[in-house]
């Protein structure tokens, strides 16, 4: 048996998946990968979870580029953290590298945070058996910060700076507005599953869509950017809102994790 295994939700051929070429190209091979292509992307990682072969789960985006001794690295982690944030670099010096990505880097001491991303993330397979898999009705829109509110209720999520990956955040300001739209249609489902009222939404989403320090930047190109963020945020809550399962209250039980009985697994040679 492997000692890493590795989910990868796409529906991207294998042989076209950056993110496995890097791994096969690094010294470190006592892992195996596994590609779901279940949508929506919640039910494609619950997937992935019951086909490992192993209990330490790292869970990267097809387009994340692990640089050299990442496995390694997150097999050392879980040996004794039970889950892990890594440290994302948006891999083009532009203005989402110089002012929107400080989220992805908590700086250069290891330490100890309140959420992950799913393009850089690790959790032991015992944290899923205690909260719950991945919401599969929350789709891709604020997942991980769903999962990770429920894995700091038991356990705590580590940072480590060395746990690198690249990842573009956006490849375009058009893209930029558009994955911010999409993102924030599902924010009104997860303010619900935090007990906030939609009374409570609503006057939230005014408040930040009316307040003007949510349009401007320090330069001229990052003002665009962000008025233009803050108009398609605000677009996607009220969508949101308006959605009928959100009007029915309709938020799922989270899945419980069992392992497959004939787990199929993908290991890399």
């Amino acid at each position: 048996m492997v000692s890493v295994s590795v989910v990868i939700a796409t529906l991207s051929p294998r042989d076209e998946i950056e993110a496995i070429q890097d791994l096969e190209e690094h010294t470190f091979d006592d892992f195996e990968v596994i590609v779901c292509d279940e949508s929506p992307v919640t039910k494609a990682r619950n997937e992935g979870i019951k086909r490992a072969s192993t209990d330490k789960l790292v869970f990267l985006d097809d387009d994340s580029r692990p640089r050299p001794g990442y496995l390694r690295k997150a097999d050392e982690v879980l040996e004794s953290e039970a889950a892990y944030a890594g440290r994302t670099v948006h891999p083009v010096d532009d203005v989402f590298a110089r002012h929107f990505t400080n989220h992805y880097d908590w700086g250069e001491d290891p330490c100890y945070v309140n959420h992950f991303w799913g393009c850089n993330m690790g959790v032991h397979r015992s944290v899923f058996e205690t909260v719950g898999g991945w919401d599969e009705q929350m789709g891709w829109g604020h997942e991980e910060k769903e999962l990770a509110r429920r894995v700091r209720s038991a356990f705590e999520i580590r940072y480590d700076p060395d746990l690198v990956v690249e990842h573009p955040y956006a490849s375009s300001i058009t893209e930029y507005w558009k994955k911010q739209y999409k993102l924030e249609t599902k924010s009104p489902y997860y303010w619900s599953k935090c007990g906030i009222s939609r009374t409570d939404q609503l006057k939230g989403i005014v408040c930040e869509a009316f307040d003007p320090l949510n349009y401007v930047r320090i330069t001229p190109l990052a003002t665009v950017t962000e008025a233009g963020s803050t108009v398609a945020k605000t677009a996607g809550r009220l969508r949101g809102l308006l959605d009928d399962e959100y009007h029915r209250g309709d938020l799922g039980e989270v899945p419980d994790i069992d392992r497959a009985p004939e787990a199929v697994t993908e290991l890399t040679e």
